[in-house]
């Protein structure tokens, strides 16, 4: 066999009810962990719903929590080695190719925006979302079929992706890209960082060093024992998504919102969906309706980074004008 190894991902330590006691429980309250988690579930469920592939980027300053979040939402999937879920941007396109078929239908945990070029990540972003690589020849001449994937992915970083890409001075967003790779900011506006409510402990780092390593003793079951279930349940599981979708779009999106923002609001939802099913299906420790009440802050508070419900373009132009008034 001719082929790249690639290390599996999906590892499994520890059970279900450890994960819930030690990681789980602790996400009530705190919308970006809530988001994070149900975003780890909700990527089995894009073929189900016919969604579209796509990125959420916790984005602030420093020692908010970020990476803590994608530490959480990793431990749904796997673990192991030294960071275990969690990859890092600094790769090339090209090798982002093999890190996202391996991937496909899960999602995909990528730390720290700033250790790539501003071409590079406006690149990574298209790829990962077009769900397709490139296409080459082979030894032969022929043209290889390309790396296919579905996936969503979970991003961390100081800047937003479109102020990633005009870093170079040259280059700037385009509305694809910012529909496709969503800016969330990592502050929840607690006073406590990315938190909201640390359960007792008696500050954010302190709760931060307790997810970091409760994930290293738990990881991998969650994702499992969610397959196990939706599989069994497919037909109501479809109906379901499908019912969760549209209720979340028709209660959350803005009357009049630019079609941009729409598909910005499913993708959402179907967040939203896969932490609800799951808190049906007993595999989060979660009350009814948080996974739900976590994707709409997050859809807000992206509404208010973006600043409006217009279309991309139209809120481009019109910051270009206020700065020049």
């Amino acid at each position: 066999l001719q082929a790249e190894r690639v290390d599996n991902p999906f590892k499994i330590m520890g059970t279900l009810s450890e994960w819930q006691d030690s990681l789980g429980r602790f996400c009530v309250g705190n919308s970006r962990l809530v988001l994070s988690v149900s975003a780890a579930l909700a990527a089995p469920l894009l073929y189900l719903a016919g969604a579209e592939s796509g990125g959420l980027h916790l984005v602030g300053g420093s020692s908010l929590g970020k990476t803590t979040a994608l530490v959480v939402a990793g431990s749904v999937n796997g673990g192991g080695g030294v960071r275990g879920y969690v990859l890092q941007w600094r790769a090339t396109a090209n090798g982002l190719e093999g890190v996202a078929a391996a991937h496909c239908d899960a999602l995909l945990c990528l730390d720290e925006l700033s250790q790539v070029t501003p071409q590079a990540a406006g690149e990574t972003a298209y790829m990962l979302t077009n769900e397709t690589g490139k296409t080459r020849a082979s030894k032969q001449g022929t043209a290889r079929k390309p790396a296919e994937w579905r996936i969503l992915f979970l991003s961390t970083g100081e800047i937003t992706l479109a102020d990633k890409i005009r870093e170079d001075g040259k280059s700037r967003a385009m509305a694809g890209q910012l529909v496709r790779v969503v800016d969330i900011d990592a502050d929840a506006g607690a006073g406590l960082g990315l938190f909201e409510d640390l359960h007792g402990f008696p500050d954010g780092d302190a709760f931060s060093r307790h997810l970091k390593e409760a994930a290293k003793r738990a990881y991998g079951v969650v994702l499992r024992a969610f397959l196990e279930k939706l599989t069994a349940d497919h037909d109501e599981a479809l109906r379901v998504v499908t019912t969760l979708i549209k209720t979340f779009t028709a209660e959350h999106c803005p009357a009049g919102a630019d079609g941009q923002v729409r598909r910005v609001c499913n993708r959402f939802a179907l967040v939203a969906a896969a932490g609800e099913i799951a808190v049906h299906y007993s595999v989060l420790p979660w009350p009814k309706g948080e996974a739900t009440q976590a994707a709409a802050r997050c859809f807000r508070d992206w509404l208010a980074l973006r600043g409006g419900t217009g279309a991309s373009e139209t809120q481009a132009g019109l910051e270009i004008g206020r700065a020049h008034v």
